[in-house]
């Protein structure tokens, strides 16, 4: 079977320009051309693009991939901790545009949700300590995984997908909404936020809306009843955290 690349990035979920930047950077793809110029893939190709994958997903550099592809039974220390610590560096340094530069790098060689559950919730929690400076630090690595989720978020605005709310509900951090968010990105979903938690929430009013609540702590009986009687006229999703 042979594939276009955008049938090739559905078949192995992986964005057509990451595709490119894999073939282009890192000479990790070698499709066949048409006549005309375009990639043309075929099944060899999606199982190469799936074992870069995981190993992409494992916290391997895109750029160290391609030596371990030639030996299959090849082991390669995780790499999220490095990232962490290069990324807390930048912000301990005050290197703001070192920082968010590295942000949206990892945010095209690596996905998403690992690069939220790996890398940038565990970073946060680094900065958390109750001290000004401390605080300081993580309002600015804030302000930065804000405004990379909302440059990803756009860009998901120009695909086909189904339209999302997303919002905090009883929630102690509201950073966790963007970081909820920037994990979806890229799949199928047009998300739109409500940045701050509101101190009532009617999702009713937007029953043609999907809602995506994001809340911490245990369901209390009320607030499962709550969840209910929302249910049975929204479709909503309750991520606890």
């Amino acid at each position: 079977m042979s594939y276009s690349i955008g049938e090739f990035a559905r078949l192995c979920g992986i964005p057509a320009t990451t595709l490119r930047a894999w073939q282009r950077r890192y000479g990790l793809l070698k499709p066949l051309r048409t006549e005309g110029g375009h990639r043309l893939y075929n099944d060899d190709d999606v199982q190469q693009a799936l074992k870069i994958l995981d190993w992409v997903k494992k916290g391997v550099p895109v750029s160290q991939v391609k030596p371990l592809l030639a030996r299959p039974g090849s082991r390669h220390a995780n790499n999220w901790l490095t990232l962490q610590q290069t990324m807390l560096q930048h912000l301990k340094e005050g290197k703001i545009e070192s920082l968010r530069q590295l942000i949206y790098n990892s945010g095209r060689e690596y996905p998403r949700g690992e690069l939220v559950r790996e890398v940038l919730r565990p970073l946060r929690g680094q900065v958390s300590a109750n001290v000004a400076a401390m605080m300081t630090l993580r309002e600015i690595l804030d302000g930065i995984i804000i405004s990379y989720t909302a440059f990803c978020l756009e860009g998901d605005k120009k695909a086909p997908g189904e339209n999302y709310l997303l919002t905090g509900w009883h929630l102690n951090d509201p950073c966790e909404i963007w970081l909820e968010a920037l994990l979806r990105t890229g799949q199928g979903q047009r998300i739109d936020i409500l940045p701050s938690p509101p101190a009532m929430l009617a999702p009713e009013i937007f029953p043609q809306r999907k809602w995506l609540l994001v809340t911490s702590g245990k369901l209390t009986a009320a607030r499962k009843k709550q969840i209910m009687q929302w249910q049975q006229v929204v479709s909503l999703e309750v991520i606890t955290l």
